[in-house]
């Protein structure tokens, strides 16, 4: 035993370093597509465009508007569980939402769906760091846990298909597939980025309603709005704050020289806030302005391949949630305030609506 725990421990050190420093090549050179493992944010084209081509099979429009009645039943179904004055709207919507609809496009079991959270806060904690630092060796344990199971359920896929994500990430299309590793890789991360980002959206497009009284009692006046309002979150609250690109060559930007290899962080937060696109009242929350250009959701060849997907994830649970914003309150008491712990992601842990007189 005190031999597997080692090799164990070993492992998880060489996991997490891979994970906060991805492999990227050096200079011109891009990452291969083999050592990608199916991580889709760590590799360029050509690798990627090959890899995207087969992801993409399971986000067409056509399967993505087949979820949005499945959608609407789940955000119904959670919020029948609300009872008395008070909904957490992340405790009771915002988190289990986007875990339970990966689960499902994913195929696996309904009844794993806490198994499947807490892989998504997982790989959060060890993706993205946190003000404790160092490596979290439990979240690394429950990453291990998630890529057991994601891998027997592909092993499953393989000897027996099904009309699921899964299946169709491992079915041959001429030489279009995923290799077993690959496959792992992606689930586990669209487990990831799917539920993390989708979570905050929801609670921060609230968070944003209820600190800007005006614009909230104007959607509810307009529920029509909802679009807009997300989109204006996405831009002026980014549930991502920043990611990691490596330099192939030397370059000078603003002044500032760039040498080749140089890790550069893109903060995606200030540019959706940077006065010089979005002029003086960039800081201001206003879904009447046009949105156009903002990077909440990437950009280039990287833009989220889920945006559609979490656009009407957080859609629908505004929705739902305009009769609880009709009531005349404000943001009250400290879990209204609280961010989660993470320096890359945006979002709260807990924020409460109360239903009261208007």
């Amino acid at each position: 035993m005190v031999g597997v725990e080692r090799r164990r421990a070993v492992q998880l050190r060489r996991h997490a370093r891979r994970a906060a420093r991805p492999a990227h090549g050096g200079g011109e050179e891009r990452l291969p597509r083999e050592a990608a493992g199916g991580n889709l944010v760590a590799i360029d084209p050509p690798g990627h465009t090959e890899l995207r081509r087969v992801v993409n099979r399971g986000f067409t429009p056509r399967t993505i508007n087949g979820w949005r009645p499945r959608i609407d039943e789940l955000v119904i179904e959670l919020l029948a569980g609300a009872t008395g004055d008070r909904l957490d709207v992340v405790g009771v919507l915002a988190s289990p939402l986007p875990v339970l609809v990966i689960a499902e496009l994913l195929g696996a079991d309904a009844a794993r769906s806490a198994d499947f959270r807490a892989w998504a806060d997982a790989s959060t904690r060890a993706a993205s760091g946190s003000s404790r630092g160092g490596i979290d060796e439990e979240a690394m344990m429950a990453i291990f846990a998630m890529v057991e199971h994601l891998g027997a359920e592909i092993d499953e896929r393989q000897r027996s298909p099904r009309d699921d994500l899964l299946t169709t990430l491992v079915r041959a299309h001429g030489d279009d597939t995923l290799s077993r590793e690959e496959a792992v890789g992606f689930a586990a991360l669209l487990l990831f980025a799917g539920t993390e980002t989708t979570t905050n959206l929801i609670g921060n497009a609230c968070w944003a309603l209820l600190a800007n009284p005006d614009e909230r009692r104007a959607l509810v006046a307009a529920p029509e709005r909802v679009p807009a309002v997300l989109e204006e979150t996405l831009r002026w609250e980014s549930p991502v704050q920043y990611v990691f690109r490596r330099a192939t060559r030397p370059f000078e930007r603003h002044g500032v020289e760039v040498p080749a290899d140089a890790t550069i962080t893109l903060v995606l937060g200030a540019a959706n806030r940077d006065p010089r696109h979005w002029g003086d009242d960039a800081d201001t929350f206003r879904p009447d302005r046009s949105v156009a250009g903002h990077v909440g959701f990437g950009f280039g060849v990287h833009f989220c391949l889920g945006a559609s997907l979490a656009r009407h994830e957080a859609a629908a649970a505004l929705d739902a949630l305009v009769p609880w914003l009709a009531a005349d309150q404000e943001l009250a008491g400290a879990g209204a305030e609280e961010h989660i712990d993470s320096s890359q992601f945006r979002g709260r842990r807990r924020l409460e609506l109360v239903r009261k007189e208007a």
